[in-house]
Parts: C-alpha cells; structure tokens; sequence
C-alpha cells in the first residue's frame, strides 16, 4: 500500500528524468544537501487579507537513495503542510500528503495547478521582488535553508520601466 502511496504522489508532483535547472534570478540558486539539490523556490505576492501562499519549487535527487521531505518551516505562517491536487472521479480534490519521497535520480517539481508547500495563517505581506527563507526538513539529513523569491500574481498590472520595441524594426 506504501509503494502505491508513493507511486500516487509521484504522479501528482510530476516526477520527471533528471533534467539540470539553470539560475536565471535569486529563487532558483540551487541549495545542495546531501545529494539533493533545490532549485526555483517560489510564491506569488499575497494581498494583506491573504490567510495562505502557496511555495513551489524542485527537488533533484542526485544521491544514490530515495529521499523523504517531510516538512517545512517558516517563521511568519502557524501552519505548513504538503498539498497536492488530482482529478478523482470527475472532480478536482486536494490531499495531503504527509511526506514526500523523491526516488535516486529523479526530479520533482511542485507547479500551480499541481502540488505546493501551502504556508497556512500567514502574519506577513510579501510583494513582488521580495524574499524570504523557507527550512525544508528531509529524513536523515540537515535542515535545508532555502530563498524564496517573491513573483508578480499571475495577471497582475505592472508598469514596464523598458522599450519592447527593437533597432532593426523587428516586433
């Protein structure tokens, strides 16, 4: 029953192949424990009657043995637990695993619309281009401290301080 608790969450967190994650702003500087790296941690800016965010982020597992995450801390939320969504029956739910395991050589990236580390009675407001640090526990190993970048919400207004239009003409 364990093995296909496993294989469900597996699914659920798009394990994929191996695949390297290159940094391209400070949320994805890769945090390396023990063989297991993470790399692109990041939330949505949160309105000041916003109760939760949700943390996404991957998980390489270069070691030689599954790995187990099984939780995570924060110093500005009552609450964090491992949620996940799937289709069952028709319907869109939500779980909660309690752990997480990332097979020997694999990559689990948590997404919007697919898992996420829910950070429940947030105390704070976070905006765009802000950080903040994130302690992911796994089974047998050191704390991991990670950085959290804060993005822009998904369809929010900004103003652009930079010309789209090109030299050559071109669009």
């Amino acid at each position: 029953m364990n093995i296909m608790k496993n294989i469900l969450v597996a699914a659920l967190f798009g394990v994929t192949g191996m695949t390297p994650a290159f940094a391209h702003h400070a949320g994805e500087q890769m945090q390396a424990a023990e063989g297991v790296t993470v790399s692109h941690a990041y939330t949505f800016e949160n309105a000041e009657m916003a109760h939760s965010m949700r943390v996404y982020l991957t998980i390489t597992n270069g070691s030689d043995e599954a790995v187990e995450l099984t939780g995570a801390s924060v110093g500005f939320a009552e609450n964090v637990l491992f949620e996940a969504q799937a289709l069952e029956n028709g319907s869109l739910t939500t779980t909660q695993p309690e752990t997480i395991t990332v097979n020997a050589g694999q990559t689990l990236t948590m997404q919007p619309g697919g898992a996420w580390i829910e950070l429940e009675s947030v105390q704070q407001t976070f905006e765009h281009g802000e950080h903040f640090d994130l302690t992911l526990t796994f089974t047998g190993m050191d704390p991991v401290q990670i950085e959290v970048e804060v993005e822009e919400a998904p369809g929010a207004e900004h103003d652009h301080d930079h010309d789209h239009s090109h030299e050559d003409g071109e669009v």
